[in-house]
């Protein structure tokens, strides 16, 4: 039989049997909204996890050389080292922040903090005014620059005189990037060539998972003399915590999903079982013209699949409804991959009936009233 002729046969026999085509439409796409509203809010909501936990604060490791003992562990080397590594997304090395006022002002004006930043600054900032700063300038954000009573983004800044008397000019103004929101409060300016006094190194992992490999492989790096002489802060907790959410939320999902399409396969596998029942006579007259058991098992099936695929179908988009309605919508994929996994346990489904039905004599078959 020609593959066109086999596939009219079948949508013709589909057609015909209209009362189990309807219930197999009607139970995968039950199968897929209740999926998409059960498991895919599940899917929405560990998603949801994922990104919060994989935000840039929730992987930055900050590792602190206290200045009174500094044996120069941070340096320039260490933080190209860290950058470089696989599991790093960004790495800097800053100074310990000093005190500046605007210059024209004087020591009577506002006080704002101001970083010496070890690496590229596109790392940390946004540039929305101006221009790149080069060793000797600055940039300043919004908030430093009223609190310093400029204008505009440029002029220049000072240390105070009881302290290094430093000063910078101001060429452009920035706009931290995540996690290093608390730079909105001063002044960034690169620090000069080949500089030994960095004290903090600031590492951001590619994502939470390897935080934990990362700050060992770090450590191992700097090598401190003892255990006690870096300090650091990682969210190597929070990384465990979110593998052992990640395994909830899998093992809740699957044992629902199991159930739903478990439950649905069982009431397709009925379904076909009494329409082959119902059928038997026109599925044995099939038999008596020449039929082979191969033809007839895959034609029982794939008037199966005809309904299930428009079933699959309305499923989805029923099911997305719900989601948008629940306000946790899941990813793309998930919806996708719902829909043919439906589609592939009603197949599943069928072919035991199918393979029954086959096996039927078409002789004894005819004779039963």
């Amino acid at each position: 039989m020609r593959p066109s002729t086999f596939f009219a046969e079948s949508l013709k026999t589909a057609w015909a049997n209209k009362v189990p085509s309807a219930l197999i439409m009607v139970l995968v796409a039950v199968m897929c909204a209740t999926t998409l509203a059960t498991v895919g809010r599940t899917a929405a909501a560990e998603s949801l996890l994922a990104d919060r936990l994989n935000s840039a604060g929730s992987r930055i490791i900050t590792i602190t050389e206290p200045a009174a003992n500094s044996q120069g562990l941070i340096n320039p080397a260490t933080v190209s080292q860290a950058s470089h590594l696989s599991t790093v997304d960004r790495a800097i090395g800053s100074l310990t922040a000093i005190d500046v006022l605007n210059g024209p002002i004087g020591d009577g004006g506002t006080r704002v903090p101001a970083w010496g930043i070890e690496g590229s600054l596109e790392d940390v900032m946004t540039l929305t005014a101006g221009r790149w700063p080069m060793p000797g300038e600055a940039l300043v954000s919004h908030t430093a620059m009223e609190d310093l009573g400029m204008d505009h983004p440029a002029g220049w800044v000072q240390s105070p005189a009881s302290d290094s008397g430093e000063n910078w000019s101001v060429v452009g103004m920035f706009e931290p990037r995540p996690p290093f929101e608390r730079y909105d409060a001063g002044i960034i300016y690169p620090t000069e060539p080949e500089t030994n006094e960095l004290t903090t190194l600031h590492v951001i992992s590619t994502n939470s998972r390897v935080v934990g490999a990362t700050q060992m492989t770090l450590l191992s790096m700097l090598d401190p003399p003892a255990p006690d002489h870096l300090t650091v802060n990682s969210p190597v907790s929070l990384a465990a915590l979110q593998t052992e959410l990640s395994s909830d939320f899998t093992t809740f999902s699957r044992a629902l999903l199991f159930g739903v399409f478990g439950t649905g396969g069982l009431l397709v596998a009925t379904v076909t079982l009494a329409d082959v029942l119902v059928r038997r006579a026109d599925l044995g007259r099939r038999r008596a013209l020449g039929a082979t058991r191969t033809i007839i098992t895959a034609l029982v099936v794939t008037r199966t699949l005809i309904p299930s695929l428009l079933g699959a179908t309305i499923g989805a988009i029923v099911g997305v409804g719900l989601t948008i309605a629940l306000e946790a919508i899941p990813p793309w994929e998930f919806v996708l991959g719902t829909a043919v996994l439906a589609v592939l346990t009603t197949t599943l489904s069928a072919v035991a009936p199918a393979v029954y039905a086959s096996r039927q004599d078409p002789v004894r078959v005819l004779r039963t009233p």
